[in-house]
């Protein structure tokens, strides 16, 4: 009976530290420590603001596409004739 290799999991955890991904995930890490995160009040206000811009581009852009086909329908019912 052979006894299982304690170190095995140790020598993967050594390995995944000096690997490109480990060496990612630090590197992640320490950029995500610099971030200036916003408070809760800021986020809230900023996301209301993208969805009151988000809402007002949807509202003009539903308006010139029922402008557009509003005028191809004038135009083909003009040439229809």
């Amino acid at each position: 009976m052979t006894t299982a290799n304690n170190n095995t999991p140790n020598k993967f955890v050594e390995w995944l530290k000096n690997s490109a991904a480990g060496t990612f995930v630090k590197e992640t890490q320490s950029e995500l420590r610099k971030v200036t995160w916003p408070t809760r009040e800021e986020a809230i206000r900023l996301t209301v603001v993208v969805l009151v811009l988000s809402a007002a581009a949807s509202v003009v852009l539903f308006a010139a596409d029922a402008l557009f086909s509003w005028g191809l329908l004038q135009l083909q019912s003009l040439f229809a004739q």
